[in-house]
């Protein structure tokens, strides 16, 4: 809920501002690439974590036609925690949780666009696609002295370094000159076979807030000559 009203507050406010430029032309909308920039933040929770943030940076690639598109992006947020996952002695039925400290998030995402209720320089946008987050690194914080042993819990950690989710993404892009500028908020359920999740989180999602600006390098269709 908190995302959504932060959404709404920016949206409100980018539509005041549009008004200013609505006198400055620029390349069209449709049926165009753009490059993009952004920064923002993202939610987690871990082991350790309970409802947790970090700051994310990105980079993305937007490829627009008349009323949908494709969405592509990478990003990075900036996280330290610990993460666990069950282990059990070897000798017994015996089980407990094994840390491992993580850092750095990476995430990469893929979705198909709509955009509904376009103006001229106003493009609200949504979109369903897939992410996949990536733990940048882990490291165990106990070892074992077991050779076959450790093997199984090096498995154990690369098996919930990285997973797939679905994302839905909804953002609002206004046109500048010479860039566009967004501001779009995304969610994502929370894996319990990813590092990053918590059975005591009162959150099923994770959710990102991101800002940033984007650049129409030209046309994406060849055009008749």
């Amino acid at each position: 809920m908190r995302l959504l009203r932060v959404l709404a507050v920016a949206t409100g406010f980018a539509a005041l501002i549009s008004h200013t430029s609505a006198a400055q032309d620029g390349r069209q909308f449709k049926d165009a690439w753009f490059w993009g920039l952004k920064t923002g933040a993202v939610s987690f929770s871990s082991a350790t974590t309970t409802n947790g943030g970090a700051p994310l940076i990105g980079a993305e690639w937007l490829i627009t036609r008349t009323h949908g598109g494709l969405y592509v992006s990478f990003d990075q947020a900036f996280l330290t925690t610990q993460g666990g996952f069950t282990d059990r002695d070897p000798d017994s039925t015996f089980s407990f949780t094994r840390y491992v400290r993580l850092k750095n998030m990476r995430r990469l995402t893929i979705a198909g666009m709509v955009f509904p209720m376009e103006t001229r320089n106003m493009h609200p946008y949504a979109g369903l696609g897939l992410t996949l987050n990536q733990i940048a690194d882990a490291n165990l914080l106990s070892t074992t002295s077991n050779p076959a042993r450790f093997a199984i819990v090096v498995d154990s950690v690369q098996s919930k370094k990285a997973v797939f989710s679905p994302i839905l993404l909804v953002g609002l892009q206004v046109r500048y000159k010479p860039l566009s500028a967004f501001v779009q908020g995304s969610m994502s359920p929370m894996q319990e076979a990813f590092f990053l999740s918590n059975n005591g989180s009162s959150k099923a999602f994770n959710y990102s807030i991101e800002f940033g600006v984007r650049y129409n390098v030209g046309s994406s269709i060849d055009r008749a000559r």
